[in-house]
């Protein structure tokens, strides 16, 4: 409880006010050595393996092109490296034996269901004498014992269209994906379909907030809740972009990512590692769609401030002398957040960051009159500006903590990215919620950073697992 003394007429600024530490942040963007002459995008990781679609000729038997003369696109693997780097590239088996189209994939966070992409004829011949266009249908498969099942077309039901670019949500229970149907808001739009108990449900549209009159695609459900997506339609550096929105009551207005990963020519296609701090995505920006990895380079600062706790309670009392002679006397102190109390010392706790008045009046404490006023005060209170978050102070070894930061005091800033160091030489996290198990018992010092603008601030907790 913090002391005021009702003479001092003061305006108080409640919190310390810091100085925002200096840091580096950068992002390195370094091309993957699965790239060729050709096309490479709508990269995927699954159990440390890369998955992706290149035009690269996938045989030295048979040819297949588009009408443009271009090989048509299949799906590879590779496995990945720890330094990052991926190993001999193969065409994926599942699909490895489609004449035509195999597209983008998605799978299930226990890797039991693929979706991928095919065009809807099938046969080679069949395709070449069609005079209708061959759309792109979603196609499932489950694993049993370590063996794909038989690909079959999701009944969406939605005419002759195209229904591409799938991407399943970490639960599974949502699926998002891209299609040209009519009586969406632009020339492609992201549509999402929910399972149900006899399959997945009707699509239904993302809306307008999300929707342009130009293209959306390429969407990715990340665990942390963002719906990262690409598209031409949203003002973005240029080309196609790679924005990233949420969803509470309703879509947020999409945010796009920053340079390097987002350039004047066309950047799509992303994967994002579940810490955030590491992505996956393809551009053209040298010419043919290539693969890139992109990573936030972090230095934290040294001198981070600790997390405090806001209090906005306090006692007033008073010093000065009135006259006792004749009828007995009493303070009556009025808050002007409707609050009264009685007596020579009183306890208050305000409800919040604001500005208040203090009244303080001698009343007659018999017929509660009023005799006098002796003073009125003004007082601000405000938000210790710091990256708050909250965190036990002991912890059991194996239990999972769930940290979710905000940047207070300074008022809405959006959008704000918060990097979190949790122990020494670990990977940094990206994201204003994650979760953290430690395995070792020790004294940890956690630290969030959060960036906005061009500000950064610092703040850490001290926790003990045991």
């Amino acid at each position: 409880m913090t002391t005021l003394y009702s003479r001092s007429i003061q305006l108080l600024l409640l919190g310390l006010l810091l100085t925002p530490c200096v840091k580096a942040q950068d992002i390195s963007l370094s091309k993957l050595n699965v790239n060729t002459t050709n096309s490479e995008m709508a990269p995927m990781v699954l159990d440390s393996t890369l998955y992706f679609i290149s035009n690269r000729k996938s045989s030295v038997l048979v040819n297949v092109f588009t009408q443009d003369d271009q090989h048509l696109y299949k799906l590879y693997s590779a496995p990945l490296e720890p330094d990052g780097r991926a190993g001999k590239v193969t065409l994926f088996e599942p699909t490895a034996d489609q004449p035509l189209t195999s597209g983008p994939i998605t799978f299930s966070p226990d890797g039991a269901l693929l979706i991928t992409t095919l065009n809807q004829t099938r046969e080679l011949s069949s395709a070449r004498h069609s005079d209708t266009e061959n759309q792109l249908r979603l196609y499932q498969s489950y694993k049993r014992r370590d063996s794909w099942q038989t690909l079959d077309e999701i009944p969406f039901n939605i005419g002759n269209y195209s229904v591409t670019h799938p991407s399943l949500s970490p639960d599974g229970g949502m699926l998002f994906f891209a299609s040209n149907k009519p009586g969406g808001y632009g020339e492609t739009d992201l549509y999402v379909s929910r399972r149900t108990a006899t399959g997945w449900g009707t699509p239904e549209n993302l809306g307008e907030t999300i929707n342009t009159p130009g293209s959306e695609l390429f969407p990715f459900y990340h665990p942390s809740g963002k719906l990262y997506f690409t598209s031409d339609g949203h003002g973005g550096m240029g080309g196609m972009d790679i924005f990233y929105t949420t969803y509470s009551t309703q879509w947020s207005p999409p945010v796009g990512l920053e340079a390097p990963i987002n350039s004047s020519a066309d950047d799509f296609s992303c994967y994002i590692f579940p810490d955030e701090a590491t992505g996956l995505m393809a551009s053209n920006r040298e010419g043919s769609d290539n693969l890139y990895q992109f990573k936030y380079e972090m230095i934290f600062c040294e001198t981070p401030n600790e997390v405090v706790e806001d209090v906005y309670c306090f006692t007033f009392y008073e010093e000065g002398d009135f006259d006792k002679d004749t009828v007995p006397h009493q303070y009556r102190w009025e808050f002007s957040d409707g609050v009264q109390a009685r007596g020579d010392e009183v306890d208050h706790c305000f409800p919040g960051p604001g500005f208040y008045e203090i009244f303080l009046h001698v009343i007659d404490s018999i017929t509660g009159e009023e005799l006098y006023a002796v003073a009125n005060y003004e007082l601000l209170l405000e938000e210790t500006k710091q990256v708050y978050f909250s965190a036990p102070d002991t912890l059991p070894l194996g239990d999972t903590l769930t940290l979710d930061a905000q940047l207070m005091g300074w008022g809405e800033m959006e959008p704000v990215q918060y990097f979190w160091e949790l122990e020494e030489n670990e990977e940094i996290r990206l994201g204003k919620t994650i979760q953290h198990i430690f395995r070792k018992k020790g004294t940890y010092t956690i630290k969030c950073e959060a960036y906005w603008e061009d500000n950064q601030l610092c703040s850490y907790r001290t926790i003990v697992v045991e």
